[in-house]
């Protein structure tokens, strides 16, 4: 009877102590809450979200596209595209978007808005392609020959989805509203369809 009274003991204060330790973090997030953006960027065009939103474009048919962003009316206009950065590198495409080099934008001048909360970028395959061929060695080793390995810029586009394995670009976005707010939405990916 007495080991069982000792082990209730134990379970009872090790019960309160562990309920009782709940650490404030104030106005900073803890390890599991959500960061929620005080300005959501939202694609309005997106034909999939799948941890972030998907717009298709067909290689045979040009490849053309176009990303659709839009703010929430009452938070402002957007004035501009700043910055677009793609690559196979996540870090080095938020390293362009901070850039002040202007070979490392997609874009060579600030796409400007038209005075509301919604503002396009329109690309094709063809300008994806020339981008990374003139940036080729910024991307880094893409593929690598050789000993010691040597970068292989690429010369083609990737090839299509298939029905198994999907072919994505991922680009990297820099909004500046009109009141010079800069936002930086997360990642769109062009998914490459025959």
């Amino acid at each position: 009877m007495k080991n069982h009274f000792i082990k209730l003991c134990a379970i009872v204060f090790l019960s309160a102590g562990f309920f009782a330790c709940e650490k404030d973090y104030g106005d900073n997030l803890g390890p599991v809450e959500d960061s929620l953006a005080s300005i959501p960027v939202t694609v309005s065009n997106a034909e999939f979200t799948e941890r972030y939103p998907v717009i298709t474009t067909s290689v045979s048919a040009g490849g053309n596209f176009t990303i659709n962003f839009e703010i929430p009316a009452d938070k402002g206009k957007i004035a501009a595209i700043t910055k677009v950065a793609t690559g196979p590198s996540a870090i080095s495409n938020l390293a362009n978007l901070n850039s002040t080099a202007a070979a490392s934008s997609l874009n060579t001048a600030p796409i400007a808005g038209n005075g509301t909360n919604q503002i396009s970028f329109t690309s094709t395959l063809a300008d994806y392609l020339a981008y990374r061929i003139r940036n080729g060695a910024a991307f880094g080793p893409v593929a690598t020959t050789g000993n010691p390995p040597v970068a292989v810029v690429p010369t083609a586009l990737p090839a299509p989805s298939t029905n198994n394995i999907p072919t994505e670009i991922q680009y990297y976005f820099r909004l500046t509203l009109e009141d010079g707010t800069t936002i930086v939405p997360m990642p769109v990916r062009v998914r490459l369809i025959p």
